[in-house]
C-alpha cells in the first residue's frame, strides 16, 4: 500500500500531538507494530520496539522536561518517507538520564526523518539536532 502525503501529514500530526500531550499509549500507536526504530543520531542511542521507543526515550525526556512542547515548523513529504523540522521547548525541571533539573530554559530545533511501514505508520524516526546547543542551554558546557 502507497502512503498518500496526506496520510503522512495525518500520522505525524497526530504524533506531535501525542509527544506534546505526554500519551504514550497515543504515541504508540503511531509506530509500527513491528520492528519500528527511533534513533537519536547527535547521542547515537538506537531504540528498537515500541515499549523501547517509550518506555526509554519518551520517559527520560518527559521526567526531564514534563512540559516540553514540539512545534512543527517544516514539512517535506516523500514518496514514503517524510522529513519535519520542529523547535522543541520546555524547562529541566526533573532528572534527564541522571541530571539533575537544572532549570533552565531550553529551545532548540530538530530535524526529524521519518519513514513509514506498509499499514501507514512510522517504521524509524531519525532525529538530527545540534547537542552541543542543548548541553549549552542546560548550562553544561560552554
Amino acid at each position: 500500500m502507497a502512503i498518500t502525503h496526506e496520510q503522512m501529514r495525518a500520522v505525524l500530526t497526530e504524533h506531535v500531538e501525542a509527544e506534546n500531550a505526554r500519551d504514550s499509549a497515543r504515541v504508540l500507536a503511531t509506530y509500527s507494530r513491528e520492528n519500528a526504530v527511533f534513533e537519536d543520531a547527535a547521542t547515537g542511542r538506537r531504540y528498537e520496539g515500541g515499549e523501547a521507543i517509550v518506555g526509554d526515550n519518551y520517559r527520560h525526556l518527559w521526567d526531564g522536561f514534563p512540559g516540553l512542547e514540539r512545534r512543527v515548523t517544516r514539512w517535506t513529504l516523500g514518496e514514503d518517507s517524510a522529513v519535519i523540522e520542529l523547535v522543541l521547548s520546555g524547562t529541566h525541571s526533573g532528572d534527564f538520564r541522571g541530571v539533575p533539573a537544572t532549570g533552565k530554559d531550553v529551545e532548540f530545533r530538530i530535524i526529524a526523518h521519518f519513514q513509514f511501514d506498509d499499514e501507514g505508520r512510522i517504521q524509524q524516526e531519525t532525529a538530527y539536532y545540534d547537542s552541543a546547543t542543548f548541553l549549552r542551554q542546560l548550562g553544561l558546557t560552554r
